[in-house]
C-alpha cells in the first residue's frame, strides 16, 4: 500500500513541475546518480533542470539506487537523496517495485518519476519553488486486489546452445523448474534442475569425446523471527558424473542473525548462519577412500558483510565448513574441512578514481568423493573429472581514471553511445 501511494504521488509529480520548461537560469545545483545498469541517457533528457556532474563529491544531491530482489520475482528500487553542501541534512529514501516481465522502458520511465518526486525537496529551497505547482487526480485509489495465486511463483526455463566446426564441436543443454512463495514472514523455494553437456574433438586420426551430466533438487523453508533473526530448513537430493556422485541427499536446519535490522537490508547487512547438514551419499565409482557410500554430518558457518554507501560498495563472507560423523565414526581430528574467503570491493577513492577488486580463495580438505584410480589425459584436458586439490583461488583487480569537465548534462545518441 506505500509503494501505491508513492506511486500515485509520483504521478501527481508528473504534471505539478515544470521540469522540461525551464531555462538555465533555474540550473542552480548539482547531482551526481549512482545507478548500475540504469539509462542515464534517458534521465538526462527527461530532467533538464539541474547539471549532472561526472564526480559525486562535486554534486549538491547524490542518489543511490540499490535492488532487491521480490518474493514474484520482481525487483525493489530503493533510491536514496543524499544532501550535500547546500542541502546538507537534507535526505530522502523512495522506492518503488518492478514486476516480473517488467521492460527496460518501463524500469527507466518510473526510475524517471521517483528521481522528480525525490528532488521535489531540494527544489523547494531554490527559486523554482514558486514554479512549482501540485495537482490532485480525481479518480479513487483501488482497493487492493487480492491475490488468487496466493504469493506463489512459477517459472520453467528450458536453454541449450551449440557451437562447432569441422574439428570440433560443444553442446550444453540445462533447465529449471521452480516454485517460490515470499510473504514478510516466510519464505518457500523450490527448485528442479537438469544439466546435460557434450564435447568432441578430433586431431588427425585421434577423436575426444567428453560428456557429463548432473540434476538436482533443492527446497528450503525460511521463517522470520525477529528483525534480526529467522530460521529455516533446507532438504536437497543431486547426482553429478562430474563429481562420482550417483545421488546425495539430505535435510538440514539453520539459523541467521543479522547485526543490523533486516529493514535495512538494501544498504547494510553483518549476518552470521549455522547449519547443520545431515546427508546419505552413493558414489557412481570407488572413491579413493574406498568407499561406495557413506552416511555423512558436517555442519557449516558463514558470516557475510555487505555495505553499499556513497564511497561505493563492499562484500566480504566467510564460510567454514567440517565433517563431524563418517560411517557412524566420530572424527577427533576433524582434519576433512573447508574454508573459503570471498571479497568484492568497488571504492571511488578520490574525484575520477576507482579501485575495484573482487576474489575469493578456499583451502580444501574435504573432496570425500574423488573417484579411485588414475585420471587421463583426455579426462584431465576436458574436465571430465574432478580433480583432488588442496586450494583454489581467483582474484581480480582494476583501476581506472577519468578527469576532465565535472558537468556531463550532453546527450548525443549519433552512432550510438
Amino acid at each position: 500500500m506505500k509503494n501505491k501511494l508513492i506511486f500515485c504521488l509520483v504521478l501527481l509529480s508528473l504534471n505539478a513541475i515544470a521540469f522540461a520548461n525551464a531555462n538555465q537560469e533555474d540550473q542552480n545545483f548539482s547531482v551526481y546518480i549512482d545507478y548500475e545498469y540504469g539509462d542515464l541517457n534517458y534521465i538526462k533528457e527527461q530532467i533538464t533542470n539541474v547539471n549532472y556532474v561526472r564526480y559525486k563529491n562535486e554534486a549538491d544531491v547524490y542518489i543511490l539506487f540499490t535492488k532487491q530482489n521480490t518474493g514474484s520475482n520482481g525487483k525493489k528500487i530503493t533510491v536514496d537523496f543524499t544532501g550535500e553542501n547546500i542541502f546538507s541534512g537534507i535526505d530522502e529514501s523512495l522506492s518503488f517495485i518492478l514486476e516480473n516481465g517488467d521492460t527496460d522502458e518501463v524500469e527507466r520511465r518510473k526510475s524517471v518519476q521517483i528521481i522528480k518526486l525525490g528532488l521535489i525537496r531540494y527544489f523547494s529551497r531554490t527559486d523554482m519553488a514558486e514554479k512549482l505547482t501540485i495537482t490532485f487526480p480525481t479518480e479513487k485509489i483501488k482497493e487492493v486486489i487480492e491475490d488468487r495465486w496466493n504469493n506463489w511463483v512459477f517459472n520453467i526455463s528450458l536453454n541449450g546452445f551449440l557451437n562447432g566446426q569441422e574439428s570440433s564441436y560443444y553442446q550444453n543443454f540445462w533447465g529449471r523448474i521452480s516454485a517460490n512463495r515470499v510473504t514478510k514472514d516466510l519464505k518457500v523455494n523450490l527448485r528442479l534442475n537438469g544439466n546435460k553437456s557434450k564435447n568432441k574433438f578430433k586431431w588427425d586420426d585421434d577423436v575426444y569425446v567428453s560428456s557429463s551430466n548432473s540434476k538436482s533438487f533443492n527446497a528450503y523453508l525460511i521463517k522470520s523471527w525477529t528483525d534480526h533473526l529467522s530460521y529455516g530448513l533446507w532438504t536437497y537430493a543431486y547426482t553429478s558424473s562430474y563429481s562420482n556422485v550417483a545421488i546425495s541427499v539430505g535435510l538440514y536446519p539453520g539459523l541467521e542473525y543479522n547485526i543490523f535490522p533486516y529493514s535495512e537490508s538494501n544498504r547494510k547487512r553483518f549476518c552470521f548462519q549455522y547449519q547443520l547438514n545431515p546427508n546419505y551419499v552413493d558414489y557412481t565409482e570407488l572413491t579413493i577412500y574406498e568407499k561406495s557410500s557413506e552416511k555423512l554430518l558436517k555442519h557449516s558457518f558463514r558470516t557475510e558483510i555487505d555495505y553499499i554507501q556513497s564511497w561505493g560498495s563492499m562484500s566480504i563472507s566467510l564460510v567454514a565448513s567440517q565433517y563431524l560423523i563418517i560411517d557412524n565414526i566420530i572424527l577427533e581430528n576433524l582434519e576433512k574441512n573447508k574454508l573459503t574467503l570471498y571479497g568484492e570491493i568497488s571504492w571511488r577513492i578520490f574525484k575520477g578514481l576507482s579501485l575495484d577488486l573482487w576474489g575469493n580463495a578456499s583451502r580444501v580438505h574435504d573432496q570425500l568423493s574423488l573417484a579411485a584410480g588414475d585420471v587421463t589425459t583426455e579426462e584431465l584436458l576436458l574436465m571430465q573429472k574432478e580433480l583432488q586439490t588442496q586450494y583454489t583461488y581467483y582474484t581480480s583487480i582494476g583501476l581506472s581514471y577519468s578527469f576532465g569537465s565535472i558537468y556531463n548534462n550532453i546527450v548525443n545518441p549519433r552512432f550510438g553511445d
